[in-house]
Formats: C-alpha cells, sequence, structure tokens
C-alpha cells in the first residue's frame, strides 16, 4: 500500500512552537509508523502571534494549501485551541470536497469537522490532533495502534473501552512529559443513562465549540443521528448553560441517540452535582438511548471515529452497553 502523506496545519494554538520537542517527538512517532509528514508554511516557519500563529485568513490560506497538494492524503491539525472556527468564511469547501482528503482532529477542530459535514460529503475523523494524541514518550499504546487499525482497515467492528484511562496532563513546559510516566486510573466503564437500542449515523463534537458555531450555517443536521459529544474543561455552571443551550436549539429533539464522554477535568463549582447530575437535569425525560463515561474525546486514550459512520448502539441496565461500527466511512474511497 503507498504511504500514506499527512499534511500538518496549525489552524488554532501554536503548539509545536510551544512544545516544539513534543511536536518534534510526537511528529517521528508518525514517520516511525510509515506515514509521511508535510508541513504547512505556517509550521514549517514557525510563524508565531501569541495565542495563534497568525490571521485567521493566513490560516486558512495555509490549509487550503495543504488541500490542495494532490500528493496529500489526510489533514492533520498539530492541536486544537479556541479559534479554528475563525477560518471557516475563508475556506473553500469545493476545492475541500474535490481534494477528498481525510480531515483528523477534535475538540476545537469541532469548528472544521462541523463545516465540511454540513458544505460537503467528505466524513472527518474526530480524533487525532498531531501532539496530544501521538505525544506519548512511552510510545504508541496498543489501544492506540488498535483503533487505528480498525478506522483503517475495518469495514465493520466494535468499539471497546479501556482497562484504564488518565486525565492527568504531563507538563510539557518542562520536560515532566518525558521523566515523569502518566497516572492511570482503573476505567469504571461505560454508563446507562437510558435504555435502547437503535442504530444511526453518528456525528460527534465538542460541546463548547458546538455551541459556538449553533447560530452559523455551519451547523449539519442532527435529525435521527446519534450524536456524541465531549468536552474537556467540563465546569458544572458552564456545562448547564451549554447543554441548555443545544436543548433549546432543537438538537435533544432531533437526534435519536446520546453518548456523552469523560470530561478530563470537571469542576462542580461547590455544587456537590456530578457531571451526569447536571446532564440528566437538563435533558429531562428522554426516549431514546443514552449513555455517559464515554472514552472519546480528551481524556487518554481516546477512541476516533469516522463521522456519519452507521453506529449500533444497545444499552441496557442488565445486558451491558454494546456500540459497533457497522458501516465505516473512513475507508470508502480511501
Amino acid at each position: 500500500m503507498k504511504k500514506k502523506v499527512i499534511g500538518v496545519y496549525a489552524p488554532s494554538n501554536p503548539a509545536h512552537i510551544w512544545f516544539e520537542e513534543k511536536y518534534l517527538f510526537a511528529k517521528k512517532q508518525l514517520e516511525n509508523m510509515g506515514f509521511e509528514i508535510v508541513e504547512g508554511n505556517l509550521v514549517k516557519n514557525k510563524v508565531y502571534q501569541g495565542y495563534r500563529t497568525a490571521s485567521a485568513k493566513e490560516r486558512a490560506e495555509e490549509m487550503m494549501n495543504l488541500v490542495k497538494n494532490k500528493d496529500i492524503d489526510i489533514m492533520m491539525p498539530v492541536i486544537g485551541g479556541y479559534n479554528s472556527g475563525s477560518l471557516l468564511p475563508y475556506l473553500n469547501f469545493d476545492e475541500i470536497e474535490k481534494s477528498k482528503k481525510k480531515f483528523f482532529g477534535y475538540s476545537d477542530i469541532t469548528a472544521i469537522q462541523m463545516a465540511i459535514l454540513k458544505e460537503t460529503n467528505l466524513k472527518p475523523v474526530y480524533g487525532g490532533s498531531l501532539i496530544p494524541t501521538f505525544e506519548e514518550y512511552e510510545g504508541i499504546s496498543p489501544f492506540l495502534k488498535n483503533t487505528l487499525d480498525n478506522l483503517f482497515f475495518k469495514k465493520s467492528y466494535s468499539l471497546e473501552e479501556p482497562e484504564f484511562y488518565s486525565n492527568k496532563l504531563l507538563d510539557a513546559f518542562t520536560d515532566e512529559w518525558k521523566t515523569k510516566n502518566r497516572e492511570y486510573v482503573k476505567n469504571e466503564g461505560w454508563k446507562v443513562l437510558n435504555e435502547d437500542e437503535i442504530e444511526g449515523q453518528v456525528i460527534i463534537a465538542n460541546i463548547d465549540t458546538l455551541v459556538l458555531l449553533l447560530a452559523t450555517k455551519y451547523v449539519p443536521s442532527f435529525k435521527d443521528k446519534i450524536l456524541i459529544l465531549e468536552e474537556m474543561n467540563a465546569t458544572v455552571d458552564l456545562e448547564e448553560r451549554n447543554l441548555n443551550t443545544l436543548k433549546m436549539s432543537g438538537v435533544f429533539e432531533d437526534v435519536k441517540g446520546l453518548i456523552f464522554g469523560k470530561p478530563e477535568v470537571y469542576n462542580d463549582r461547590n455544587s456537590n452535582f456530578e457531571y451526569i447530575d447536571i446532564i440528566k437535569e437538563v435533558l429531562g425525560e428522554r426516549n431514546y438511548p443514552i449513555i455517559y463515561n464515554f472514552d472519546c474525546g480528551h481524556t487518554i486514550p481516546s477512541l476516533m471515529i469516522s463521522q456519519d459512520s452507521l453506529l449500533s448502539l444497545k444499552a441496557s441496565e442488565k445486558e451491558g452497553i454494546k456500540v459497533e461500527i457497522l458501516e465505516n466511512s473512513f475507508i470508502d474511497d480511501f
């Protein structure tokens, strides 16, 4: 099989400059896995404006130059951030669709992925930003390798829970990321809020970023979709606000199933509420399956899922939870 080429760009935070050694290490890990890396001009030239590399227009130009490069198969951001949505008015979605590239990323990259889903027939992959996904100094984990093998090579497969997970950051501004072992804890497993079983196409999004897009033209339809929502910093007052915004926008009325990822950081703001408590309060009674504590998002390790894949969700208190990809949208035309 032809070596896959990854185009690396910085649509938001310039983490390749902040954490240069970690960036080079993650890049090398991908090269050792058999990928070729092509850097965008802002990444390659280390253009830097504090919290971002350059203006929204310049960041969009970097992305589009890689999109137009016929040698590139995969588009991958160095990391997320807070400003990927600024690029959307400057992107050429006809060119993006024509490229047939696979767009990876998560968190703030939700903005780009939702726009691609709305404006094209392409199916981005939720997961896989260069630094946070491939930075582990201990190497590529068996879970990550299995996730990539399933994504790249299998039309259908089961999504499995990792036995252990971590939400403890290692300081990338020091040598801690390569001198200390990451702290892992036993995974409590996926949990049922509402029982039922369904099949449907899946959309995955970061809650914060999705809420910021709601008043724009870049939001795909959630009608009869299974929606996976994940969060990085889940502060309970902000979560109540965001979930209520999604509720009032009709998102929870349109979907046929909900999956909530485990947040990387949760802050109850002295309320003594668990994360699921505010979800229950906002959602109220629903007639479709809902599970939570899912491993897709910011905790490590994390699943990668191709958007609009056909997913089967079976949620039962007695028989447990089974989540399967019935038709993997990633391997179509790739």
